[in-house]
C-alpha cells in the first residue's frame, strides 16, 4: 500500500511540497474496511478522492507517481524531464526537485526517494530506508551524485560474497554515471536481479517489484495498463455480467481469433509493428499458454497469447448486446462503455495489494456510474490491501456515505499560480451530517474555479450584458 507521497518543484508544485498522506490519524466510526493494517504499526487509508478546479494541479499528483514508476522501470529519469520543474511563481529552474514515496510490501514498510536537477537532467541524491519499529534503517544512501554507501545494519548482515557483489554493482554503476548522470541506483541493483529470500539485498528487488507490479497508474485518456481479465473465458463471462448490470446493454463477451496478416485491419502500422516485435521475442518458458499482452485503442481490443513451442494466437474482443443477434466491435461502443472496460481490472484484480491511480475517474461516465464503480471497488477489496487514488470533478461522490473525512482531498492554486494539496480533515468542525458537496460548491473548502463571466462577456463584445451577467453568474 502507498502510505505517503511527497514531491516538490515538479510541474505546478513549487516551494510548498505536495504531501499525500494516506496514514489515518483519526478514529473510525464508519467504513472500517477503509482503514487497513498492511503492517502492524500503520493504519493506511484505502481511498484518496482528489478535487480541484481545472488546471489547479490535480493531475500533477498522477504525473508525479507516473514519473517515479517510469524512473524505476527505465533505470533513469524519464525522457522529457528537462522542463518539468515548477515554472509558476518564483524561478525554480536551478532548484532541486524531490520525489519520495513510502509504501508497504510483503509485510514491510519502505521509504524510497531521490532528489534531482531536472534542468541539468541529473540525480543528486537517492535513498532507500526500511521503516520498522523504532528508528528507520538505512538500506543505502547516495549523495553528491555518486557517493553510495550501505546502511550500517545492512552492511553487518551481509556475507563476504554479498559485499563483493554489492561492490561490483556499485563500481559498475559509478562508471556509467560518467556518461549519464540521470541514472538511478535502486533499479541497477533491484530490477531483474535474483536474491535469496534471506539476503540483505532482497529489499532492493522487493522495492522495485512494488513499482513494477503493484503501482498501476492510468493517466487521463489512457486505457488501463493491464487487462488480465481477458485471459479467461470464465472471467469474460463475469465481466459481461458486471457491464450488463451497469446498464450498458452488453450481454456477452468472447474472443474471436484473427491472423497475424489481419492485424493491421484493427490497429495502425506503428502498433502492429510493436506487436510483431513482441511476438518475435523469445517466449517465456512455462507449462501452458497464457495471456501475454493486450492492445487497446479507441477502435480495437486485441489479445496476444504465446507460449514456448506454440504458434502465437491473436484475438479480438467480440461483444454481444441484449436483443441483437449481431456481434459488435470494441470501437462501436460508446466512450462511456469503453471507459468502463478500464475499470474491470480494478474490480477483477486477483492481486490483494495493488495501488490503482486514476486521473479523471469520472471522464465519460454518468455520475451514478462513477459512484457505483467506487462503491464496487471498496466492496470487492474490503478484505485486502488494494487502494484507489483518483482525481475527479464529481461532487456527488463528496459524501460521508462513500469516504472518510481524511480520504477527501483538494488542490488549489495561490496567487502565484502554484498548487497546494490539503485534506478535508484539515478543516475543524466538519460534522458527520454535513452536506459536503453543497459546501464545496459554495467555496467553503476551496478547490473550485473562480469564474469571471463578466470579463468573458466583455471580451466577446457583449459589454451591454456585463452588468446583468455579474448578477446572474455570482
Amino acid at each position: 500500500m502507498l502510505s505517503k507521497f511527497l514531491l516538490q518543484n515538479f510541474r505546478s508544485f513549487g516551494e510548498e511540497p505536495l504531501v499525500l498522506d494516506m496514514v489515518s490519524e483519526h478514529g473510525v466510526k464508519s467504513h472500517a474496511a477503509h482503514v487497513c493494517r498492511p503492517v502492524e504499526s500503520l493504519r493506511v487509508l484505502r481511498n484518496a478522492a482528489i478535487y480541484g478546479a481545472n488546471a489547479a494541479g490535480k493531475s500533477t499528483i498522477v504525473h508525479g507517481l507516473s514519473f517515479m514508476k517510469a524512473a524505476v522501470l527505465g533505470g533513469m529519469l524519464p525522457q522529457g524531464a528537462l522542463n518539468q520543474y515548477c515554472r509558476a511563481g518564483a524561478d525554480y529552474a536551478d532548484e532541486d526537485s524531490t520525489f519520495e514515496i513510502q509504501f508497504t510490501s510483503n509485510g514491510c514498510a519502505y521509504d524510497y526517494g531521490f532528489t534531482c536537477s531536472l534542468k541539468r537532467y541529473a540525480v543528486n541524491s537517492e535513498w532507500l530506508y526500511e521503516l520498522s519499529s523504532g528508528q528507520p534503517k538505512v538500506l543505502f544512501r547516495r549523495d553528491a551524485g555518486s557517493q553510495i554507501e550501505l546502511g550500517v545494519e545492512l552492511d553487518q548482515r551481509l556475507t563476504a560474497a554479498e559485499k563483493t557483489r554489492f561492490e561490483i554493482y556499485r563500481d559498475d554503476f559509478i562508471s556509467t554515471l560518467r556518461d549519464n548522470a540521470a541514472l538511478l541506483f535502486l533499479p541497477a541493483v533491484g530490477v531483474g536481479k535474483q536474491y535469496d529470500a534471506g539476503s540483505g539485498f532482497a529489499a532492493f528487488a522487493t522495492a522495485c517489484n512494488w513499482f513494477i507490479g503493484q503501482l498501476q497508474v492510468m493517466g487521463a485518456g489512457q486505457p488501463s495498463p493491464t487487462s488480465k481479465f481477458y485471459s479467461s473465458s470464465k472471467t469474460l463471462d463475469d465481466v459481461a455480467r458486471v457491464l450488463g448490470a451497469l446498464d450498458t446493454g452488453i450481454s456477452g463477451l468472447s474472443k474471436r481469433e484473427i491472423s497475424l496478416d489481419d492485424l493491421e485491419k484493427y490497429v495502425d502500422f506503428g502498433v502492429a509493428m510493436t506487436v510483431r516485435q513482441f511476438l518475435a521475442a523469445p517466449a517465456t518458458p512455462g507449462n501452458s499458454a497464457s495471456l501475454a499482452l493486450t492492445v487497446r485503442t479507441g477502435a480495437s481490443f486485441i489479445g496476444v497469447e504465446k507460449a514456448v513451442g506454440k504458434e502465437p494466437k491473436l484475438t479480438v474482443l467480440d461483444i454481444r448486446h441484449r436483443g441483437s443477434s449481431y456481434g459488435f466491435d470494441f470501437g462501436e461502443e460508446s466512450d462511456g462503455t469503453k471507459r468502463l472496460f478500464d475499470f474491470m481490472d480494478f474490480l477483477f484484480s486477483r492481486r490483494n495489494d495493488c495501488v490503482f491511480v486514476v486521473d479523471e475517474i469520472d471522464r465519460s461516465l454518468h455520475p451514478m456510474l462513477t459512484e457505483k464503480l467506487v462503491g464496487l471497488f471498496n466492496e470487492v477489496h474490503k478484505a485486502d490491501f488494494s487502494q484507489l487514488i483518483f482525481t475527479t470533478h464529481e461532487s456527488g461522490l463528496m459524501d460521508f456515505a462513500y469516504f472518510l473525512k481524511d480520504e477527501i482531498w483538494f488542490v488549489d492554486r495561490d496567487g502565484r499560480g502554484e498548487s497546494r494539496l490539503y485534506s478535508l480533515a484539515d478543516f475543524d468542525g466538519v460534522r458527520s451530517d454535513a452536506r459536503l458537496a453543497k459546501n464545496y460548491l459554495n467555496r467553503r473548502y476551496g478547490g473550485v474555479p473562480v469564474l469571471e463571466m463578466g470579463e468573458a462577456l466583455a471580451a466577446l463584445s457583449c459589454e451591454e450584458a456585463v452588468d446583468s451577467a455579474r448578477s446572474v453568474f455570482i
